[in-house]
């Protein structure tokens, strides 16, 4: 485990305010020589602390208009190659999704706890490619024992709008 320090979490709290921020603006809100930054930067990331820098696209600006949770109840069986059942099942209609433009978008997917082994956070363009996903793709699938899905109303607050709070998980 990487060890993370008071200069650290100082970084990691401003490149998550803004991934694009040149080293020298960085080293000048740290008040740290631009060196000591970029070493200590280049650790983060080679240590995955830092997995990726990304344009965050807001789903809904760019054409989709439902989001959606669903869950799913999958059929025991034995695991494939070395991959339990739900895990295999979600890898598959992750691909379907990123290939078949009929299918919405899965932005996230889960193996989870409870009544329920998946869940999966869907966005749609519309009510008709969300049907068509639930009540045609999905059950082409002989090991989805049930489904629920919950429509979401209004969005209030998502992982685009939150940071994690550095200091509540890494503490002085």
């Amino acid at each position: 485990m990487t060890i993370i320090d008071k200069l650290d979490k100082e970084i990691l709290k401003e490149v998550q305010k803004d991934g694009r921020l040149q080293l020298s603006k960085l080293a000048e809100i740290l008040n740290r020589p631009r060196t000591t930054v970029a070493t200590r930067l280049a650790r983060l990331e080679d240590d995955k602390v830092i997995t990726s820098y990304r344009a965050v696209i807001d789903p809904l600006k760019v054409g989709f208009s439902l989001l959606a949770y669903v869950l799913i109840s999958v059929r025991r069986s034995a695991p494939s190659g070395g991959k339990s059942a739900q895990v295999v099942l979600v890898e598959r209609i992750l691909k379907d999704s990123d290939e078949d433009p009929r299918l919405p978008w899965i932005e996230e997917a889960y193996v989870i706890t409870g009544h329920y082994d998946l869940l999966l956070k869907v966005w749609a363009k519309d009510l008709r490619q969300l049907s068509y996903f639930l009540i045609n793709y999905l059950p082409t699938h002989p090991d989805i024992a049930q489904t629920e899905t919950m429509l979401v109303l209004e969005l209030v607050s998502d992982w685009r709008d939150r940071l994690i709070p550095i200091d509540k998980v890494l503490p002085d």
